[in-house]
């Protein structure tokens, strides 16, 4: 299959502004919001301003939207909830959020404290008197009255250093909600689990996925998907660089092993959808030169890649945010994988950068959805030569 791009657009784009991670919320008769922090340096926290815009075009104009009613607007007591969560609408008056908490700003005069109880400590992107605290708190919010009150509850998982959810959940055929959750224990060990709840989604529990663990990250940010009644597929970005796969045959209680499938994205999530024809579309971000936006297909429910023919979106980025800059791109660095390329990257950091990886070309966690005309919807972030680190959407469709 060939594509053929119809449009694309800024979502957002503004000087001395780092906008990234977008979320999405397909609404009605095609209406989409963008859900995103903006921030005032390059900002992996998601410690911003939540900002949510919307589009009634098909993505070629955005404007403000605060209506409760679409998930980005649900309530949340941390900016990176917004980011983090998996919310549902059970039904139009019972909606659901779950997933982990998220990072706080803390003074740094409270850094040993927020040592001492074990939470995890962050350098805040720009404010040098806070830091970004995160504790290990797993939670659920319902409301029964349209978003108008919320019940929330929270759990604490002992033994981690840092755990996060990912929103790239998903509601099963029978009302169970699938949330990818990955982290590291104080051993320095990864785990991956699932936040999975009932089918009303009143009970949850922490499911662990596969029955390893690993010094290596076999599986990181996860994409969940039903494929057919109770069969689902995982798909997720790990240290090897091609896309890990597993499969739960038993909606979502059990899963096979990881094994590394032929899609190339090093240090980029996967998002799957089902296409109308019944092809299975992945999107991401493709984190080495020509860095862009790639998409690929599976006509197999997600057994094969149909890598040959892979999509590619968008071939123009590559470009260290404006916030911390390098020197020069070194353009041969970014064709490595693994420790050495952020080794390379790192000697080229300028401007009091905090992180080794702190310059690193910014881009990808695309989200993809399917229009009412078949035409397929794209949204990213990513940084062109301009330097200006931004929410960009592609609309485009299948020959």
């Amino acid at each position: 299959m060939h594509k053929r791009i119809i449009h694309e657009s800024i979502v957002y784009k503004s000087t001395g502004i780092y906008s990234a991670f977008p979320i999405l919320n397909c609404l009605k008769n095609d209406k989409l919001a963008i859900g995103f922090s903006k921030s005032l340096a390059r900002d992996h926290t998601v410690i911003g301003e939540w900002t949510v815009l919307a589009s009634n075009d098909c993505g070629k104009s955005w404007e403000t939207d605060k209506d409760l009613t679409i998930p980005l607007n649900w309530p949340a007591p941390t900016i990176r909830e917004r980011s983090d969560r998996t919310t549902v609408k059970l039904s139009d008056d019972v909606f659901i959020s779950a997933g982990t908490v998220g990072f706080h700003p803390w003074d740094i005069s409270k850094e040993s404290e927020a040592v001492s109880k074990g939470f995890y400590t962050y350098p805040h992107p720009w404010k040098s008197h806070l830091i970004s605290v995160r504790n290990n708190t797993l939670f659920t919010s319902i409301s029964t009255n349209r978003g108008k009150t919320w019940e929330r509850q929270e759990w604490t998982v002992p033994g981690f250093k840092i755990l996060m959810s990912f929103a790239r959940g998903t509601r099963l055929g029978t009302g169970e909600i699938l949330i990818p959750v990955y982290g590291t224990d104080k051993n320095g060990s990864h785990h991956n689990f699932l936040w999975r709840s009932d089918s009303d989604g009143k009970n949850w529990q922490l499911i662990k996925v596969g029955a390893f663990e690993s010094n290596l990250s076999l599986m990181g940010e996860m994409s969940l998907l039903e494929t057919s009644p109770g069969n689902v597929l995982g798909l997720s970005r790990n240290e090897f660089g091609y896309f890990t796969q597993t499969w739960s045959s038993d909606n979502g209680k059990t899963w096979t092993y990881p094994v590394l499938t032929k899609i190339w994205a090093p240090h980029s999530p996967p998002d799957l959808i089902k296409l109308r024809n019944g092809s299975i579309l992945c999107t991401y971000g493709y984190r080495r030169d020509p860095m862009g936006i790639r998409a690929v297909l599976s006509h197999d429910n997600g057994y094969t890649w149909d890598v040959k023919n892979t999509i590619i979106l968008r071939e123009d980025g590559g470009y260290p945010t404006e916030s911390f800059t390098m020197e020069e791109t070194d353009f041969e660095a970014l064709k490595i994988s693994g420790p050495e390329f952020r080794k390379r990257l790192s000697s080229g950091i300028v401007n009091k950068a905090h992180m080794p990886e702190t310059a690193r070309p910014d881009l990808g966690y695309a989200l993809s959805t399917q229009m009412s005309d078949d035409s397929i919807f794209s949204c990213y972030y990513i940084t062109n030569s301009d330097r200006i680190t931004h929410i960009a959407c592609t609309l485009w469709e299948l020959d």
